[in-house]
């Protein structure tokens, strides 16, 4: 009796699996939904003011890709000081945000 319930049940969700349909949904959606539906990435470059003992005041740029918004982008880049790889090395002493788009 056990082994014909348990036949059963094996059969009922064999049916059951044959009446599903996959979707696939980057292809079924209209392009306003799928927009919405996936997060904007933004660009950002910004400028370094940096201090060495060779030059006060020289500038090095960093571009960054890949961010969420154009908060993330500021402070992401602000930690990457590229002044000691510049010319006259030194670190920085300023930090500003000079452009921020989304690329999606």
């Amino acid at each position: 009796m056990k082994l014909i319930i348990i036949m059963a049940l094996i059969s009922l969700n064999v049916f059951a699996l044959e009446d599903s349909t996959e979707i696939d949904f980057i292809t079924e959606m209209d392009d306003e939904v799928y927009r919405e539906a996936n997060p904007r990435l933004y660009r950002g470059e910004g400028e370094h003011q940096c201090q060495s003992r060779e030059s006060i005041g020289h500038t090095c740029k960093n571009l960054g890709v890949n961010f969420t918004d154009c908060n993330q982008a500021f402070f992401k880049l602000k930690l990457e000081d590229c002044c000691s790889g510049s010319k006259y090395g030194g670190t920085t002493i300023s930090f500003k945000l000079l452009k921020c788009t989304n690329y999606n």
